[in-house]
């Protein structure tokens, strides 16, 4: 089986990746990225050049598409309906990264794929965006599709991230299928299955940010959140973020509430975002190597130990230290990599 498919809005191409890991061959037509680091990604996972990127979508002529398309997908930009962003919307010709999803529709109105997969975040559903949303649902049912739509969570589908999106599958009303959403599966896995048995010291934070978690630890306002113990088991019923500390004063208090958390690796992990650096990056606290004592000793290499000592015995201490997670480890958690 082969699929003729068009990806818009591919950032990495996670659509892509879904298909050769149901082993479905595709036949790209074209990819469309902007991102100088996304389209190199992209080239490099899929093993395509970069004369397949058609680029913006603004400028994307369809006469140059072809009319026989099978699968058409795009993650068009949630920035502006994201709750982490400032909510300035996706209006039709608004001028919003978000409101670049019309442009899709102008393509889909052109070209008329079989099918269309959109996905973007949950709060494109909230009352604020909504009337968005039910355009594109309408402007889609009147070039001649039929849609389904679904909240899907990664944790429910066997990735330990606790992860909310929006399917959108539309199928061209010539084709008369219908469609159903796949069912729930039991998650048996943790952040700590996802990450990597060697990190490189770069991914850990250094003694002076660590400095920020201790001092934050006896402010009166409590700024610092620690669980009273780690969670031994996983109810799959019920999985968590496991928060057993948080970054504060300084450049942390810069950054969006989310990442300043400290996250164990013995539940889930919180929603992944474009991170970018900046203090934006997943931090987790995990095991130490054994090379390192505690932060009043030396290792093997005369370096002092970046860990925190805690009177909590289930939360930060001498056996820990804090690190963002690695791209491979971000890839594993979007299923790019296994």
């Amino acid at each position: 089986m082969q699929l003729k498919v068009l990806s818009l809005f591919s950032g990495i191409g996670a659509f892509e990746k879904a298909l050769e890991n149901l082993g479905i061959k595709i036949d790209l037509v074209g990819f469309s990225e902007i991102d100088k680091y996304a389209i190199k990604s992209y080239c490099a996972i899929h093993n395509v050049d970069e004369s397949k990127n058609l680029g913006d979508i603004t400028k994307i002529k369809t006469d140059n598409l072809p009319k026989d398309i099978d699968l058409l997908t795009h993650g068009s930009p949630c920035q502006d309906f994201s709750i982490a962003g400032k909510q300035a919307g996706g209006d039709e010709n608004s001028g919003t990264r978000s409101s670049l999803m019309y442009e899709t529709i102008r393509i889909i109105k052109d070209i008329k794929p079989k099918y269309v997969i959109w996905e973007n975040v949950k709060n494109i559903l909230s009352e604020q965006h909504r009337h968005n949303f039910d355009n594109y649902l309408k402007y889609m049912s009147e070039i001649g599709y039929y849609n389904y739509y679904k909240v899907l969570n990664a944790k429910d589908y066997e990735i330990p991230q606790n992860r909310e999106r929006v399917y959108t599958i539309s199928i061209r009303k010539d084709i008369k299928r219908l469609f159903y959403f796949p069912e729930k599966r039991p998650l048996k896995l943790r952040l700590k299955d996802m990450l990597e048995d060697e990190v490189d010291e770069k991914y850990y934070l250094s003694e002076k940010q660590i400095n920020y978690i201790k001092n934050a630890t006896y402010r009166k306002d409590k700024s610092i959140i620690q669980q009273k113990s780690y969670i031994d088991t996983l109810d799959c019923r019920h999985p968590k973020c496991v928060k057993v500390g948080e970054l504060s004063g300084g450049k942390w208090d810069k950054t969006l509430d989310m990442n300043k958390k400290v996250y164990s690796d013995n539940g889930l992990c919180p929603t992944l975002t474009t991170m970018q650096g900046g203090n934006h990056e997943i931090k987790i606290v995990t095991r130490a190597p054994l090379k390192y004592l505690n932060r009043n000793q030396k290792n093997i290499e005369g370096d002092y130990a970046y860990c925190i000592d805690s009177s909590n015995t289930g939360g930060i201490n001498e056996n820990n230290r804090i690190r963002k997670l690695t791209p491979k480890e971000c890839f594993r958690l979007q299923r790019i990599y296994r």
